[in-house]
């Protein structure tokens, strides 16, 4: 899962418990949620914990919680804000957004020259096609032509022959 939507997921886990813990349904009455509990929630180990949560404290969203023998992390009012205006979900969709227009914008034109190529390629066998018939026929009509030539100069010999054979 995305560092994005992982950071969403956290933030959802802590404010339930700062919802519940207000409200009265809590199974503790801390403000945190132990690390453990966190691990498990998120499938994550601590280094990938660590990544996750860096931009959170950074963010002021998230706060570190040591009290009433649990260790963990609490949301703070920005963590309440950004989770309920689903701040890192939409990150995580708009970075999936910018990708598919950027992979878009690239593979149109490759589709685009492909298909002219494509196109064009068929368009020269035909010409080529075309081209080779009327080859064909011409070289039908200049065998014809020579064959008449032939035959009119075996007519021109046979009758020059005959006007010499009577004289």
């Amino acid at each position: 899962m995305n560092l994005e939507l992982k950071r969403h997921k956290l933030l959802g886990i802590l404010s339930k418990q700062r919802n519940d813990l207000e409200l009265k349904k809590a199974e503790y009455n801390a403000l945190g949620v132990p690390f453990e509990k966190i691990y498990s929630e998120l499938n994550c180990n601590e280094d990938e914990l660590k990544l996750i949560t860096s931009e959170l404290y950074t963010a002021d969203e998230i706060g570190y919680h040591d009290a009433y023998d649990i260790v963990g992390i609490f949301a703070k009012d920005n963590g309440l804000s950004s989770f309920a205006n689903k701040k890192y979900s939409r990150i995580y969709w708009k970075r999936v957004s910018d990708l598919t227009k950027n992979a878009v914008q690239i593979i149109i034109p490759i589709l685009s020259l492909l298909i002219a190529f494509i196109a064009l390629s068929i368009k020269i066998e035909s010409l080529n096609k075309s081209t080779d018939n009327k080859i064909d026929n011409l070289e039908k009509q200049v065998i014809e032509l020579k064959s008449e030539l032939d035959k009119t100069k075996n007519r021109i010999i046979t009758k020059e022959i005959d006007t010499l054979s009577e004289k």
